[in-house]
């Protein structure tokens, strides 16, 4: 018999969902990391439901499938259960539209001047800012035009002029972009771009792919939001063209080493606006995100036990889901 551990605190609701789907399938264990149990039910695991420590794994002798609440799984990559067999599926899906909501709404935030403005308001100075960008006739380019970078197509689509969508394989373009392309295609689309926006995971075709060189191809004026991962973006190379004038705004959700140092150059660019990984925290108890991902987690365990595809598997040679 299959062996389930989960090790997300599910709702009431939905564990008893979760747990009339096993039945007679699957035994199951409700555990977390600090429960003296945590090692031998890691150990009988054959399906693992949650987002454990990488090194957490090596406890796993019996898996066969790990569905996370992660849209990123590149800490996984490498790990000795997957490379043996196990199936590893993500979150695909299930952070779209929230994530999509945060970075339109850092774009908007940055063209308007609105982190300066208010520490106006907090000196009490009735000061006018130089001036404003519009979205009216902008060119947005989109780093990663999967599941985020397409929620946030659509909701830019109706305040743009064009909005072009870069992906690791070139496929057919979707209603809510005017152009996809692949990576090889970067350097000729970032001069053109007003608004640059980054959805992409941490695999080795992404990191540092946004180093000085690139950022320099960038119009003077343009805006760069990254609710991806920070090891896309070269720091020291973007904290240096900041410096030097570069960039109308930048506004980061993410950062190569988490949570961001103390005596980080970011913390003092008064250009950047900076949030602690945050784009897709909206997990109060009835939010829509929340329900995606019950939703999908559930979805996926029962698929597994009735032997019908899986949703969101990983490739892990790539970190990028599979077509």
């Amino acid at each position: 018999m299959e062996h389930l551990v989960c090790l997300i605190p599910f709702p009431e609701e939905e564990k008893a969902r979760l747990v009339h789907m096993a039945k007679d399938r699957c035994s199951i264990a409700f555990v977390q990391r600090e429960d003296v149990e945590y090692p031998d039910q890691m150990a009988r695991a054959t399906i693992l439901l949650g987002d454990p420590e990488a090194e957490d794994l090596l406890y796993c002798k019996n898996l066969k499938l790990m569905q996370t609440t992660w849209a990123g799984v590149s800490q996984f990559v490498g790990c000795p259960c997957f490379s043996e067999g196990a199936v590893l599926c993500n979150m695909t899906g299930g952070y779209g539209p929230v994530i999509a909501e945060y970075a339109l709404g850092m774009v908007l935030t940055l063209c308007r001047h609105f982190p300066q403005y208010a520490r106006l308001q907090q000196s009490g100075t009735w000061e006018h800012i130089h001036y404003s960008k519009s979205l009216e006739d902008a060119t947005v380019l989109i780093l990663g035009a999967g599941d985020i970078g397409t929620e946030l197509a659509k909701r830019m689509r109706p305040l743009v002029k064009r909005i072009i969508g870069i992906r690791r394989v070139k496929r057919a373009v979707p209603p809510m972009y005017d152009e996809i392309e692949d990576f090889f295609q970067l350097d000729a689309l970032l001069p053109q771009a007003d608004i640059v926006v980054a959805c992409l995971p941490d695999t080795p075709q992404t990191r540092g792919l946004l180093d000085g060189r690139r950022l320099r191809l960038m119009k003077k004026d343009a805006v760069l939001v990254n609710v991806g991962r920070g090891t896309l973006i070269v720091e020291a190379d973007l904290t240096e063209i900041m410096q030097q004038g570069h960039l109308f705004g930048v506004g980061l959700d993410v950062a190569a080493v988490e949570p961001l140092p103390e005596d980080h150059p970011f913390w003092s660019q008064e250009r950047l606006l900076l949030t602690p990984h945050v784009s897709g925290n909206d997990f109060s108890p009835d939010s829509p995100s929340q329900h995606r991902i019950w939703s999908i987690c559930l979805e996926n365990i029962e698929n597994y036990l009735h032997a019908r595809p899986l949703k969101n598997v990983v490739d892990i040679n790539t970190g990028y889901r599979k077509i």
